[in-house]
């Protein structure tokens, strides 16, 4: 029937939004420093900045005995992210409209990750601030930003990182940063090489085509995030992955 049909598109429309590169990559990078920091034990997350709110369900999901929680400004975003919690049942992650620059309505977390939005906020240290009072004493940050210098890899991509009202960070900038925030960076690591970003402009490109092309693009691109996983990649990396402690 249509409305099987209709539901059936839905659910692969979402896959391969979730399957996009840059998505598959923070997935998979989040969930490895979480599961460390975690070490076995259930972990009370918050995602801050989480959008549509993909990343922190499938988080949630992969770790039932977790709790999650995405904050973000855009109410329109965390309706969405709710109703798909909904229509999973996933129980365990929680949506609270935040604006990241004023103090968090819930704190005491064990782990916040701040993945690719500290480069839209003008006051990126009232942000560093705000997530700092949301974690307890010791407990873990994992922060990716676009790297100060990143180009696009083919000719003819986009030169700005979606909203960007600054086009990235360096190390050193960084790292004086988060020690104002009162967090101290324990890691960085580059990320988001030459490969996995040539694999997202093309899935940038291929976006407005037939769902079969893009279902057609899939392997390959799965392949790109995995390489990149196993450090079999090259090129320089347009981002970088921070794990910083509360003090």
């Amino acid at each position: 029937s249509m409305g099987h049909l209709s539901k059936l598109r839905k659910v692969l429309e979402e896959r391969i939004a979730l399957l996009a590169p840059s998505r598959r990559l923070r997935l998979a990078l989040a969930d490895e420093v979480l599961t460390e920091a975690a070490a076995g034990r259930p972990l009370r997350l918050l995602d801050a900045g989480c959008g549509d709110g993909l990343l922190s369900l499938a988080i949630a999901k992969r770790h039932p005995d977790w709790s999650v929680v995405g904050v973000d400004r855009r109410g329109d975003m965390l309706e969405r992210a709710r109703a798909r919690a909904r229509e999973r049942g996933i129980g365990n992650a929680a949506f609270e409209t935040a604006d990241l620059t004023q103090p968090l309505p819930s704190s005491g977390f064990d782990a916040v990750i701040a993945i690719e939005c500290l480069h839209e906020i003008p006051d990126d240290r009232a942000a560093l601030a705000a997530i700092a009072g949301a974690l307890r004493p010791g407990g873990a940050l994992a922060l990716q930003v676009p790297e100060r210098d990143w180009r696009p890899v083919l000719p003819g991509s986009s030169g700005i990182w979606r909203d960007e009202v600054r086009h990235g960070y360096g190390k050193d900038e960084m790292t004086g940063l988060l020690r104002e925030a009162g967090l101290e960076p324990v890691a960085m690591r580059p990320t988001y090489r030459s490969l996995v970003a040539a694999a997202q402009e093309v899935c940038d490109r291929i976006k407005a085509s037939l769902l079969p092309v893009r279902m057609l693009a899939f392997p390959f691109l799965a392949a790109a995030v995995r390489l990149e996983q196993w450090r079999l990649t090259w090129g320089r990396p347009s981002a970088f992955l921070t794990i910083a402690h509360r003090g």
